[in-house]
């Protein structure tokens, strides 16, 4: 074994120490302070142990570990139990699809015309940041209208066509700039449209608490421009703060781009029909009138179901006699196993941070209380807004959310602010979550794509950002009730 080698097995076997270590710890001498739970002490152990192996090595033992020991917190009495919340889902298995579509674009050509055309156009043409903000736009809506997964998982493929044309390297600034402003407007999209996603959920959980109902149209006058500032000033932070050059997009033009790259081929064709039929029957369930046979159908097999038919359909489909869409071999060159037990792992923890049985929940909330009582309006509403954001990236959006509710909105009362000012800061402070792993799907599958960007390139770009986002979302909050 070379000197590199056994230095690389040393490190590895340090990382694996420190992992058993801080579970050990938490296992076994951390007591449990009510409402917390033995049972939530020994998720937090293993939750923290995981975000630092995760950090320290690249090698999957770490998710694999972490879902074995997960079913000896206390929280699932066996694997079985489990399965619904992790791998057993239809989110799990829509987005492993996800990566077999990427693949097929990928092949047929799609993602390369898309890129190669979007570095053409004539409003785009020598303004690398409208092509930045374009795809961002691109993503956000994805994201929103088709799913999180489809959102990030699409643009990213096309950023990466994007930066093998340009030159751009994978971990070069621009190239970082990129992936994560697509990770941003994913996050955002979580809590945009007041029908759909967290949102709808979170609304839900206000009325509830409150009695209140939800003005959609004012609270879509909320979302929807704050989402739209924060692209535009992290446009602007890219240019001013981190100083990206995006010289190189600049100067592309037409003569750049192999011609073959511009031709709308069958191959082409068909892909773009397979990514809209996918696009519209995703997002059909929610636009067709409940009940429907169609939209009951639909909303039956969900995102996967609908994903698989197309896969069938697309496999009987041939041109110039050969076949167009082979699953057996884009699965095997397009699904990346370690961003597959990566979030297996994630979504175990998702699972487990949220449930009643930790004392998770009731315990952050036994603590705001305290910290709120006594503060002027204007503090009160920083501070919530500061431990809105903290939380979210440790424990689920829509948990936090309602935590702040049950919380805050009492206290906000006795200050005379209006709980529906509130409510819209909190359901937009709990999207605000990419800083950790399991904080949301953005921030799971930013932290599985270490090809592009590394733990510290993924801070460097997310701390400002979530500072600025914050002020926005703060500033559009005071804005918007002084009209409403």
């Amino acid at each position: 074994m070379s000197e590199k080698a056994e230095k690389k097995q040393r490190s590895e076997l340090l990382v694996v120490a420190i992992y058993f270590a801080i579970v050990g710890i938490f296992w076994g001498f951390v007591p449990a302070p009510a409402p917390l739970t033995p049972v939530g002490v020994r998720v937090l152990g293993l939750f923290f142990a995981f975000i630092v192996g995760f950090t320290m090595t690249e090698h999957p033992w770490v998710h694999i570990v972490s879902f074995i020991l997960a079913m000896f917190t206390g929280v699932f009495p066996n694997i079985a139990a489990m399965m619904p919340s992790t791998w057993g889902g239809d989110t799990f298995l829509f987005m492993v699809l996800l990566f077999i579509v990427i693949e097929y674009l990928r092949q047929s050509g799609f993602s390369k015309f898309l890129s190669a055309w979007l570095l053409t156009r004539p409003f785009l043409t020598g303004h690398p940041y409208r092509i930045v903000g374009m795809l961002m736009i691109i993503a956000w809506l994805l994201a929103i209208f088709v799913g999180i997964f489809a959102g990030l998982l699409l643009t990213w493929g096309f950023i990466y066509q994007i930066c093998g044309i340009v030159g751009y390297k994978k971990h070069s600034p621009q190239a970082c700039a990129m992936v994560f402003g697509v990770t941003l407007v994913g996050a955002l999209s979580l809590s945009t449209i007041p029908f759909l996603h967290n949102a709808l959920v979170i609304i839900a959980a206000f009325t509830g608490s409150t009695g209140l109902q939800v003005n959609l149209i004012h609270y879509l006058l909320y979302a929807v421009p704050e989402n739209l500032a924060i692209i535009a000033l992290y446009l602007v932070m890219l240019k001013v703060l981190w100083r990206v050059d995006f010289s190189a997009m600049k100067e592309m033009t037409i003569d750049f781009i192999p011609k073959e790259d511009l031709v709308f081929t069958k191959q082409v064709k068909m892909s773009f029909a397979f990514l809209i039929a996918l696009v519209v029957l995703v997002f059909a369930p929610n636009i067709l009138p409940a009940g429907t046979p169609v939209q009951a159908a639909l909303k039956a097999i969900g995102n996967s179901g609908i994903t698989m038919i197309l896969f069938v359909i697309w496999s009987l489909i041939k041109i110039d006699g050969k076949e167009i869409f082979n699953v057996q071999d884009l699965a095997k060159y397009g699904i990346p196993w370690n961003m597959v037990f990566c979030s297996l792992a994630i979504f175990t923890f998702i699972a487990l941070l949220g449930n009643a049985s930790t004392g998770i929940s009731a315990f952050v909330g036994s603590f705001l209380g305290p910290i709120f009582v006594g503060k002027p309006a204007w503090l009160f509403i920083i501070l919530s807004m500061v431990i809105t954001i903290i939380l979210t990236n440790f424990m689920a959006n829509m948990v936090v959310a309602v935590v702040m509710f049950a919380a805050c909105l009492p206290i906000g009362g006795t200050l005379g602010i209006d709980p529906m000012q509130l409510g819209f800061l909190y359901t937009l402070c709990s999207s605000m979550a990419f800083l950790l792993p399991a904080a949301s799907p953005a921030g799971m599958l930013v932290f599985m794509n270490k090809e592009w960007m590394t733990t510290g390139e993924i801070y460097k770009y997310a701390i400002p950002t979530i500072i600025m986002m914050a002020i926005v979302a703060y500033v559009w909050n005071i804005i918007l009730f002084m009209f409403i």
